[in-house]
């Protein structure tokens, strides 16, 4: 008679032929599922030319959407650094306006013909 403890090479191959049985939960059970069902999807997803299409048409649109924010961000940065720079050409405009009035006052004292000591 056999003992039921020994096995076999031919038992032990039948044994790993057959999938291993195990006890599953149902909220483990449904987790499996969901994970091979976005598995699934995500290997549909790869493949799928329409997919793949809209995902380019996507990313098209968002390169435009980023140019035009760009190029609108530039123009007012242009308007802004314009606006400053006009600023300050008034401000020394009028900072030389009032030094040469100044400079001018003691050019005419220094010169000979509007000093009577200096004939």
């Amino acid at each position: 008679m056999k003992c039921p403890c020994s096995s076999t090479a031919e038992e032990a191959g039948t044994l790993a032929a057959e999938p291993e049985r195990r006890v599953v939960s149902q909220k483990a059970l449904a987790k499996e599922k969901r994970q091979a069902l976005y598995q699934s999807a995500k290997a549909r997803r790869a493949t799928d030319p329409r997919y793949l299409a809209m995902k380019e048409a996507v990313k098209v649109q968002r390169r435009a959407v980023y140019q035009k924010v760009k190029e609108r961000r530039k123009a007012t940065a242009a308007g802004e650094k314009a606006k400053r720079k006009a600023e300050h050409t008034a401000a020394c405009a009028s900072r030389r306006e009032k030094t040469d009035s100044e400079l001018m006052k003691l050019v005419t004292w220094m010169s000979k013909s509007s000093i009577p000591q200096n004939d």
